[in-house]
């Protein structure tokens, strides 16, 4: 009941689907539409910008905002509302408002996602990944370790707005020194090694490689899995509900 009630919250404002859905598809189909995105480049190890590094970058950026954005504004606003004070009183434990918010969150995420999947394959042409099994773990470890960051950002924001600028705060620098701003192979070397383990960096990188049919690096995956158990960690020992 929790989850579907989270849902219809999250479809009636129309800000959220607009944001999440728009920005992903918008890159895509503009980048898309672009001369030369389809076809193979020597930038690109010879493949096509727009399989290789446009859309693995629309499916990171979708995780990053609603793990930077959308979820931990949502629930810093319970908590400014004292929406959280009231579910700790009452036989439903507050934890399960949380998980419904991720479950609405993450299921958000995986329409976005297979939106960008078969309408790139079937309006742009574009190539799947060719290394699913590293695809769909990157996903999965990806999507945990920014959401174990949004966590954090909720464990802490007092309000809806100061998660809103906690999130874009951190945002922005991910996105400068994961390779997304500048594509990774033309950072300089020490700062490769930054993007492949930011949570950001390490999923855009890892999709790219499954996208191109090279195994991600264990590098960034273990990178994923260690922001997911030290943020996690961090955000259940010091939450709070009210």
């Amino acid at each position: 009941m929790l989850t579907r009630t989270e849902a219809k919250l999250f479809l009636r404002d129309p800000a959220a689907p607009a944001t999440v859905l728009g920005i992903p598809v918008a890159l895509l189909v503009v980048f898309g539409l672009l001369p030369g995105t389809r076809q193979p480049s020597a930038d690109f190890g010879g493949q096509a910008p727009l399989s290789v590094f446009i859309a693995p970058m629309a499916v990171t950026i979708v995780l990053a905002i609603l793990a930077f954005s959308v979820f931990p504004n949502a629930v810093a606003t319970y908590r400014e509302r004292g929406v959280l004070r009231r579910f700790s009183a009452s036989p439903v434990p507050p934890v399960r408002l949380l998980s419904a918010q991720l479950t609405v969150n993450l299921a958000a995420s995986v329409v976005v996602v297979v939106l960008i999947l078969a309408g790139g394959r079937l309006a742009l042409g574009m190539a799947l990944p060719a290394d699913l099994v590293g695809f769909a773990l990157t996903i999965v470890l990806g999507a945990a370790a920014l959401f174990s960051v949004g966590l954090l950002i909720a464990a802490f924001a007092p309000t809806g707005r100061a998660a809103s600028g906690i999130g874009t705060a951190t945002l922005f620098p991910m996105l400068a020194l994961g390779g997304v701003w500048v594509q990774r192979e033309k950072l300089p070397v020490p700062l490769q090694h930054v993007a492949d383990v930011l949570p950001l960096g390490a999923t855009l990188n890892g999709l790219r490689s499954a996208w191109s049919g090279a195994f991600p690096s264990l590098v960034q995956l273990g990178a994923l899995i260690v922001c997911t158990l030290l943020c996690g960690s961090v955000a259940a020992r010091f939450f709070r509900w009210e």
